[in-house]
């Protein structure tokens, strides 16, 4: 049954027409996507939920999730969302080439949010093996890791959420660590690695960055 189902979400993936994409999702499958949206075509999308409204996604995306809802938002070109249980994104943007990987084996409470006017560049890794929220008028830039589980000394794993406050800006290539927590209107210089939580307005740099 799994499989027919995966083999049915790809022959609606490479339908031509979007209108028709979108009527055959909503139809056979019973997501609620509505008139104003656009899902690009090869976008595979496998979710027990799946709420769309005013909203582009564009080609060659996969979505798999238990629920996933966005709003007014956009998404780009190969970007994967793969065994997280719940996403919801609000009035933002995801550009191309990210990845948003949960692990089952691990935790099956996983969230990713993303909130109103926040914005995601390219080519970034999120581990959604526990949960991560991105609040208001963020920008996180490209190259960019957010990890939310790890190892102890003795190899168990562990993990904890991430949390990035209002009006942060995350720079290129940095790496943010599980359980950290990034203060409102923080800034997170290019490079960072960041292992520990980031008080409100703050600015965080890589100590090979002071001279």
């Amino acid at each position: 049954m799994k499989m027919f189902r995966i083999f049915f979400i790809f022959l609606i993936s490479i339908i031509p027409i979007n209108t028709l994409r979108r009527f055959s999702y909503n139809f056979l499958l019973k997501y609620k996507i509505d008139k104003n949206s656009e899902i690009g075509w090869l976008t595979f999308i496998n979710s027990g939920k799946f709420e769309c409204k005013n909203t582009k996604i564009k080609s060659f995306n996969f979505i798999s999730s238990n629920y996933f809802e966005i709003n007014d938002s956009e998404i780009g070109f190969i970007n994967k969302f793969k065994d997280i249980n719940i996403v919801k994104i609000n009035f933002s943007k995801i550009i191309n080439k990210n990845k948003f990987i949960g692990e089952k084996k691990i935790s099956k409470d996983n969230n990713f949010f993303l909130n109103k006017n926040s914005y995601i560049e390219s080519n970034n890794y999120f581990d959604v093996t526990d949960s991560i929220e991105i609040k208001e008028n963020c920008s996180i830039f490209s190259h960019i890791q957010i990890w939310t589980h790890g190892f102890s000394e003795k190899r168990v794993i562990k993990s904890k959420n991430v949390l990035i406050n209002s009006g942060c800006v995350i720079n290129n290539a940095c790496l943010i660590s599980m359980g950290v927590q990034v203060g409102e209107n923080s800034t997170i210089e290019i490079g960072s690695i960041v292992t520990k939580s980031v008080l409100n307005d703050g600015f965080y740099f890589h100590e090979l960055q002071k001279n």
